[in-house]
């Protein structure tokens, strides 16, 4: 029987809930986190100083870290990395938001020369300013980060500081001193999570404990990362448009979030103090280059609104705007995502009409009216918001998704994973897989459907699993001689995978 275990629909404001499991995290899902500690990658508090006017030229750094770690090998430890976050925190799937992170992310790395490794953002539901760079390109942004920010370009300024971290492939440069002076302090961590599972309390003192001398002889090789990041950073910021003067300003943020939150010893260890000799260097730096714009504000707060909904965030936060700061079509957009969260379909539906009336080139507004309909068991009405916000903005993701959902709940299950094949193609995404397997398993399409159960199997670290689905694929015999060979060279690659990772013990399927 056609199965699958796990949530395959995104998140929407009428759900306000993520893609989320918690079960132990492995020794090497363990060691993978350590790494990304270690990087000095881990939080947007790390940015560091230096006085000197930043040049508009990614600086050159060779093949750091090849030596140690091949591209190929990255790429699976990035596969694995991302297999150990979404078992272990909380993801919201909202296809709008990541997209959003995605086209700016895009927009940055695209300034970086010959960089060839794909950039993959993801939205974790967690209300501290943060974001980490993981391995094989990873991205992990908090929702306080987003609600913390003032501007677009405050945002842009910790994703350009963690995208440097990936250009640079300072988690791999970082590996040869884990592996020398951290195998004892691998070890306090296992203790302190197995204390932990019993009391929560005790094994974060134990963790503070074991890591803080190691953290402290790690400082000054995490400097210099960080100095390289905000160098790249700048960088890429000031080449995309960016003022990097947002930086600065977000700087003020991290200092008021340290005044007004504290924070706990671990994470003063993780980061070097926001001093006001820092934030003077940074404004300097800035003030020298002092070109770009902030953003586009009304986009980042239509953002902010529906992430303020679906984190279900209701903390007043310092630097918050006021109402009056606040563009007016902003709040509206919250209140309609508000009433849509409650069920009150025609006061969210009048909303966003009076929205639409004022602005038809917001995709967030067609995208709404479209998750109303949807939410009040109105497909044929989705369809119909729908089909005429694709023909003002083709191709778009999110209106794409919203469009096969609202296909199969018409019946019209072979027209759902038609328009999915076509996106899958450029986006090989984990939703897009679990919304094609159920439009492929209820056309009775079942090399497609097995097909994509395989591909989600691999995805969330199931490699024999999903080596199993894609022989039972091949074997239904209906695919074309290039489809066939194509799915033959999957199998083989998984294949040699499992052998590999099998004889070196770094993974366990």
């Amino acid at each position: 029987m056609l199965a699958i275990k796990q949530n395959s629909h995104y998140t929407r404001p009428s759900q306000m809930r993520g893609f989320r499991s918690r079960p132990p995290m492995q020794l090497r899902s363990i060691f993978l986190f350590f790494l990304a500690f270690i990087a000095g990658s881990v939080s947007p508090f790390h940015h560091a100083g230096g006085s000197e006017v930043m040049p508009l030229n990614l600086p050159d750094i060779g093949d750091a870290g090849g030596n140690l770690i091949t591209p190929e090998q990255e790429r699976l430890i990035g596969l694995e990395f991302m297999r150990s976050v979404r078992r272990s925190l909380n993801i919201l799937g909202d296809p709008a938001v990541t997209t959003y992170l995605q086209n700016l992310g895009e927009r940055l790395i695209s300034q970086v020369d010959g960089y060839e490794q794909r950039v993959t953002f993801f939205l974790v539901n967690d209300p501290s300013i943060n974001a980490f760079a993981g391995p094989g390109g990873y991205i992990g942004v908090h929702t306080g980060l987003i609600l913390s920010a003032r501007t677009e370009g405050e945002l842009v300024s910790v994703l350009a500081h963690e995208l440097a971290h990936a250009v640079q492939r300072h988690l791999v440069r970082s590996f040869e001193a884990g592996q020398r002076m951290e195998i004892t302090t691998i070890a306090a961590m296992i203790a302190a999570i197995l204390i932990g599972s019993q009391n929560p309390q005790v094994g974060e003192a134990v963790l503070n404990s074991t890591m803080a001398g190691s953290i402290q002889r790690q400082l000054s090789y995490s400097r210099l990362h960080e100095q390289e990041a905000d160098r790249v950073g700048i960088t890429m910021m000031t080449r995309a448009g960016f003022n990097p003067r947002q930086m600065v300003s977000f700087f003020e943020t991290l200092q008021s979030a340290n005044r007004y939150a504290g924070l706990r010893a671990l994470e003063l260890l993780q980061t070097h103090p926001l001093t006001l000799s820092r934030i003077a260097d940074a404004r300097n730096r800035a003030e020298q280059i002092n070109t770009g714009s902030k953003g586009d504000d009304l986009t980042f707060q239509l953002i902010k609104a529906r992430v303020k909904i679906l984190s279900g965030d209701n903390i007043y936060r310092q630097r918050q705007k006021t109402a009056d700061e606040i563009p007016l079509a902003a709040t509206q957009y919250r209140q309609a995502l508000s009433w849509l969260s409650e069920k009150h379909y025609d006061k969210a539906r009048n909303t966003i009409r009076q929205l639409l009336e004022k602005d038809r080139q917001r995709v967030l507004y067609h995208l709404t009216a479209a998750e109303i309909e949807l939410a009040a068991d109105k497909p044929q009405a989705a369809h119909r918001v729908l089909a005429p916000a694709l023909d003002l903005f083709p191709n778009n993701l999110p209106l794409t998704e919203m469009l096969a959902e609202t296909l199969l709940k018409e019946g019209k299950a072979t027209e759902a994973s038609a328009l999915l094949e076509q996106q899958l193609r450029h986006r090989p995404e984990r939703r897009l897989y679990a919304l094609h397997f159920q439009a492929t398993k209820t056309a009775r399409r079942y090399a497609d459907a097995y097909q994509s159960l395989a591909e989600l199997n691999y995805i969330d670290g199931n490699t024999v699993q999903a080596i199993t689905y894609l022989q039972q694929a091949i074997e239904q015999d209906s695919k074309n001689q290039y489809e066939q060979l194509a799915m033959q060279a999957r199998l083989a690659a998984w294949k040699k995978e499992v052998r590999t990772t099998r004889t070196d013990g770094s993974k366990k399927h």
